[in-house]
């Protein structure tokens, strides 16, 4: 792949903005004016509308544009799912609970305890995240429901 190639993993939204893969190797985010100028780790917000599709459904996207060679979307995924939980806004948390998977509670586990214990939460988002703890074994035996 040549020296500054870009290209469109995965748009967040029809008109943008975009996730890309910078020369093979760099996640980015691509937004709508001003191209490919805020580094991944700084534009997590801009992918948190990824969360109001089904998860199967974006990762099968991004993976129809992705190579064998290419890092794996999981990490993109993994980092969509931290935001949304980190955030105030119970709706981003409630779409974030949707997308961990059985495998990635153990990587989410001590946000899941904060939103479980009642870090300002609705009963369902706290349930929800407790319900996931419980199904994986994260949730210590002996605790109160």
């Amino acid at each position: 792949m040549e020296t500054g190639s870009v290209r469109r993993a995965l748009a967040v939204k029809p008109d943008g903005p975009w996730l890309v893969l910078v020369n093979g190797i760099t996640w980015n985010v691509e937004s709508r004016n001003a191209g490919v100028d805020t580094p991944f780790a700084m534009s997590r917000l801009a992918l948190l509308p990824l969360l109001e599709r089904p998860r199967d459904q974006v990762e099968s996207l991004a993976r129809q544009a992705l190579g064998p060679d290419d890092p794996d979307i999981a990490e993109v995924l993994q980092a969509v799912i931290q935001c949304g939980l980190s955030g105030p806004s119970e709706y981003w948390i409630s779409r974030a609970l949707a997308w961990v998977i059985t495998d990635e509670v153990g990587l989410f586990a001590g946000l899941l305890r904060e939103i479980a214990v009642g870090r300002s939460g609705s009963q369902a988002t706290q349930h929800a995240a407790k319900r996931l703890l419980k199904q994986s074994g994260h949730w210590p035996s002996g605790t109160p429901n």
